[in-house]
Parts: C-alpha cells; structure tokens; sequence
C-alpha cells in the first residue's frame, strides 16, 4: 500500500486525471444501461468529428506505438522505448485474452434494431468488443510517458490524449463505455508495473548479459 502511495504522490497530476475519468465513467455505467450510455455517447455526431476521429483513434493502433519505439531507440531513448514496448506487448496480451474467453457483442451486432453512429469501412462487427485493446494501448502509452515528464501541461495532453482515443472507440461505434474503462485501468496498471518493476528486472538481466559476454 505504501508502494502505491509513493507512486500517487510522484505522478499526483496524472493518476488524479486517471481517478477522475473512471470515477465519471462508473457513474455512467451505474446510472445508464449498457445501451443507454452508448447511445448517450454516440449520438452526436458530424462530418468533422467523423474525420476527426476516423485519424486520431490511430493512436491506439500497434503500428504508431511501434513506430514511436523505433524513433526513441534512434533517438538514444532507449529506457522509454524498452517500457514501453513491453507496456504495449503485455497489455495486448491480456486484452487477446479477455476477447478470446468473453463473448461480448460488438455495438454494431449488439444493436438489431436501434439505428447507430456507423462509418462504412471504419466500423466492425463481430463478438470481440470487451475490452478495447486501441484504449489499452494508448493508456499504457501515455501513462510510460508521463512518467518521463515534469511538465504538468505535457502530463494533461497526454492524459487528454487518451482520453480521447477511447472516447473515439465509442464514436466509431466499435466498443461500449465498459470496454473502454476496462482497457484504459489495463494499461495504466501495466504501465505502472513495468516501470516500477519488470523494467528494472529487464535492465538487471541485460547488464548482467552484456558484462558476462565482455568478460568472455
């Protein structure tokens, strides 16, 4: 418990932001039925935010993560890059898992007969929507970078950030509030725990690797 203290107290701006935006979307998810919050969430719709949003869930997507690694290892950012690959492979393999045991109707089959926010060839179909692995990713993403910053307007754009790509989920129409809270708290606590713990164990054993080698 004191551990988890000491990690608020360092990062306060950011995991208030993250309490914050859980403790708005358990209200949701209290009050409102599964397709009541959805459809209050997904019925305001333009052509500008659906352009808007068609781009900026790419955030959440594998491809720029693994894009913005290779750029920090050119960079020399190595100890960034390395958690936050390791953020990122681990929370998709918890997400893969989740979608994989829980049959959990995407908004597209969920809704037979109620008429929805759909985008052709950006909306899917299908029983994979719990939990939302674009939210996992970019919540596990902007929690490693927060770590690295001080900069308290820094810290609220990539709150801000990611906040959005899982309120794009939603007006995609690709996944319910739920799937969004649950992928977002899986990326932060893989987040946390990779920085506090696996990455240390990771650059322990690389020392160790590379100083035996040397010695040989």
């Amino acid at each position: 418990m004191e551990q988890f203290q000491k990690i608020f107290n360092q990062h306060r701006l950011y995991f208030t932001g993250i309490i914050l935006f859980a403790l708005v979307s358990a209200a949701i998810l209290l009050f409102f039925t599964k397709g009541d919050g959805f459809i209050l969430m997904n019925e305001h719709h333009n052509h500008y935010f659906d352009q808007f949003f068609t781009l900026f869930t790419n955030l959440g997507d594998g491809i720029f993560i693994i894009g913005i690694v290779i750029l920090l290892a050119v960079f020399r950012q190595v100890e960034i890059a390395r958690q936050m690959l390791l953020a990122f492979l681990i929370s998709g393999l918890i997400v893969q898992l989740f979608k994989n045991t829980i049959t959990s109707p995407r908004p597209t089959t969920f809704f037979t007969h109620s008429p929805i926010h759909i985008l052709d060839g950006i909306t899917l179909k299908g029983n994979s929507s719990f939990p939302s692995g674009h939210t996992a990713t970019i919540f596990a993403f902007a929690t490693v970078l927060s770590f690295f910053t001080r900069n308290n307007l820094v810290i609220c754009l990539y709150l801000l950030m990611a906040i959005l790509v899982g309120y794009s989920r939603i007006y995609l129409s690709q996944h319910f509030l739920k799937d969004v809270l649950a992928g977002s708290m899986i990326g932060v606590i893989v987040a946390i725990f990779v920085h506090y713990y696996l990455d240390i164990q990771v650059d322990r054993w690389l020392k160790k690797k590379f100083k035996k080698n040397y010695s040989g």
